[in-house]
């Protein structure tokens, strides 16, 4: 055969390996392998974990242990966390702001994706480090962290499932069940921290903190998205 003809089926193969669903199964299968490596070698930590955000007896455990996984857990935990939000973002602008989506390959906008989530986590954990020498709460920032990787964990660990889902039997109204889980736990949280600020005196600036920090890059975020 010409070396054109090899050419043109080594470009098909190409073509055919980036596209968006065998990326998403690469994904899935990454993060199903952490997820179970985190349950078989820290079960008992990890249902901590899942709980701590919803019983304040479970994270008093958590702010006694200081850190419930050892830090190669911590990481692999954060890697799926983010991971796992990084899937559920790309795939929902993907299919109801597609314009946008459609300027590169797939699979940059799941590293891109991934960098912007990893940036905004550490430049948060930045923030409230700055926001607890500003107003001396020294003694309230270890559990804001706490509490924001609990969330993250808790709203992953319940994503991961309903991602597949929708990806492989196309069940898109669980969309609305994520963004109602994502409020649900959004509206516990801010009660849990609101009520640790509120104790010492620090409520209205850390609600400032909260809309600020939290809330209003992501509102940013979907604006730009929907002009592109």
């Amino acid at each position: 055969m010409s070396l054109e003809h090899w050419l043109m089926v080594a470009q098909f193969n190409w073509d055919k390996v980036l596209q968006p669903n065998n990326w998403l199964t690469v994904l899935f299968c990454v993060l199903l392998f952490i997820f179970t490596m985190l349950l078989v070698t820290f079960r008992r930590k990890m249902l901590l974990l899942f709980r701590a955000l919803f019983s304040q007896r479970h994270f008093s455990l958590v702010q006694r242990d200081g850190k419930v996984l050892e830090t190669r857990g911590s990481i692999l935990l954060l890697v799926f966390d983010l991971l796992t939000l990084t899937a559920g973002l790309v795939m929902f602008c993907t299919t109801y702001i597609p314009s946008p989506m459609s300027k590169l390959p797939f699979v940059a906008y799941l590293g891109i994706g991934f960098l912007i989530l990893l940036l905004s986590y550490v430049l948060k954990l930045l923030a409230n480090e700055l926001y607890s020498v500003l107003f001396a709460r020294d003694k309230e920032r270890a559990a804001v962290n706490q509490y924001k990787f609990i969330v993250m964990t808790d709203f992953s660990a319940l994503v991961f499932p309903m991602l597949l889902l929708i990806h492989y039997a196309g069940l898109r109204f669980l969309y609305y069940v994520i963004f109602s889980v994502l409020l649900i736990l959004l509206v516990i949280w801010f009660y849990r921290l609101m009520k640790i600020n509120s104790m010492s005196g620090h409520g209205f600036h850390f609600f400032l903190y909260f809309c600020t920090l939290e809330i209003l890059p992501w509102i940013l975020l979907f604006k730009v998205l929907l002009i592109v």
